[in-house]
């Protein structure tokens, strides 16, 4: 249960982190069309942006804790079940209400977090293939480049941006497993001096960088209930094929619905009805 908890208390910091960033979206200057001394300029002197960094920057900190104790396939899905903050900070403070197909998503998503938490148990840092890993990775980066490509004419900027953004979060979470791996000591915490110096770590920040900054830009272009759970279920898509591939991990049944309930009830849960949708969320 360890690793579920380190893994919720991630997900619910990262998540309030991307709230606090769609806030401060309205009214920032327009990424690709500012320029980026102006971007960078607003971003850090908005307090509700620096506070979502903050928090996210927590959070990504145990997830990193996360994967060195978990298995990829396992952490990753189930860091989607943070996905009902969003919920419960729209209701709480946007004073939103949920429709009957919202309620079925919010039930689907505890779900398959209970049958992950199930399957959830501490494993031992793994060897892993680095040959798969770069062609996953380099594969990851051309299907980026060639989406953000497409985008230029797209009518929905946001719905190939979110993709993107799935791309470079999985990829970052597929990196930070093979980061742990790689510097994870018998005993020692994995968040350690080990990790600042492996030149993997600097892949993992730029997968990263790149994912937060495309994520601005989505928030700018279009709505959250439709960028979130896009990206989620790419990143998703990405790191369980990475746990199977990469790091050798075995996907039961039962881990396997429960990923597939989650990605379900997300869904479910950024799906309104035409009649209740007035504007950007």
């Amino acid at each position: 249960m360890t690793v579920v908890l380190i893994t919720l208390a991630a997900t619910l910091l990262i998540q309030l982190g991307y709230f606090l960033w769609k806030l401060s979206a309205e009214g920032q200057p327009r990424i690709g069309e500012a320029t980026a001394l102006r971007v960078a300029g607003a971003l850090v002197t908005d307090w509700r942006w620096m506070l979502g960094f903050a928090a996210t920057s927590v959070g990504w900190v145990l997830f990193v804790q996360a994967t060195a104790m978990g298995d990829i396939s396992l952490v990753q899905p189930l860091m989607s079940a943070g996905d009902l903050l969003l919920v419960i900070l729209a209701v709480v403070v946007l004073k939103e209400h949920l429709v009957r197909m919202e309620w079925v998503g919010v039930l689907l998503t505890v779900l398959g977090a209970v049958a992950l938490a199930l399957e959830a148990q501490a494993t031992a840092g793994a060897a892993f293939d680095g040959m798969r890993l770069a062609v996953l990775l380099g594969c990851a980066v051309l299907a980026g480049a060639i989406m953000l490509i497409a985008n230029r004419r797209a009518h929905r900027p946001e719905i190939l941006l979110a993709l993107v953004v799935g791309l470079c979060f999985g990829a970052g979470s597929m990196l930070t497993k093979a980061l742990t791996a790689e510097s994870s000591v018998p005993g020692q915490s994995v968040v350690s001096l080990a990790i600042l110096f492996n030149p993997l770590l600097l892949a993992v920040v730029l997968a990263n960088v790149v994912g937060l900054v495309l994520l601005q830009a989505a928030f700018q272009r279009g709505r959250a209930s439709v960028i979130v759970p896009l990206q989620l279920a790419m990143a998703n898509a990405i790191t369980v094929l990475a746990g199977v591939a990469i790091f050798g991990e075995h996907i039961t049944t039962l881990r396997a619905s429960g990923i597939v309930l989650i990605v379900a009830g997300t869904a479910l849960l950024h799906v309104k009805p035409l009649s209740t949708q007035k504007g950007p969320a």
